[in-house]
């Protein structure tokens, strides 16, 4: 219990010290982590469980869909403002049908995502500026609280 807790401290500790772009960053695995997850669940016949899970990836996109700054993010936000609502759409038809497929492409558009935002840390890291409109002030607190 006490290592538990320990653990517990030790990733909030993280995502309070963690840029919005690193946080960005946590989000997107942890959803690619639960459609991991659901994509199993679906094979071990756990369909209750596996719904929770393809729910909390859906959670995760929606609140990065919130936080576009669509004003200020021009093409880029559009672009992922249309990609989102296609992951979800996917995810839908992948939670009512019990189908890994569109899982798997939903992981994949996450990963690829994924990578564009760690390369936008690194570059950060070595003094860039952060790009006006990708992330909005306010970063989606209710899921990071779900990381890790």
């Amino acid at each position: 219990m006490l290592v538990t807790h320990k653990i517990q401290v030790y990733r909030q500790n993280q995502l309070q010290q963690a840029s919005p772009i690193e946080l960005v960053v946590l989000l997107y695995d942890k959803a690619i982590t639960r459609l991991g997850d659901a994509a199993r669940l679906v094979q071990e016949g756990r369909l209750a469980d596996k719904a929770k899970a393809i729910c909390h990836a859906v959670d995760i996109i929606t609140e990065l869909h919130a936080v576009l700054d669509k004003d200020r993010g021009g093409e880029i936000a559009a672009k992922l403002d249309q990609l989102y609502t296609y992951m979800v759409q996917q995810l839908t038809v992948a939670n009512y049908e019990n189908d890994p497929k569109p899982m798997a492409e939903v992981a994949r558009l996450l990963e690829e995502l994924q990578q564009g935002w760690k390369g936008l840390a690194q570059q950060m890291a070595g003094g860039a500026q952060p790009p006006a409109g990708y992330v909005k002030p306010g970063v989606p607190m209710r899921q990071l609280n779900s990381v890790g």
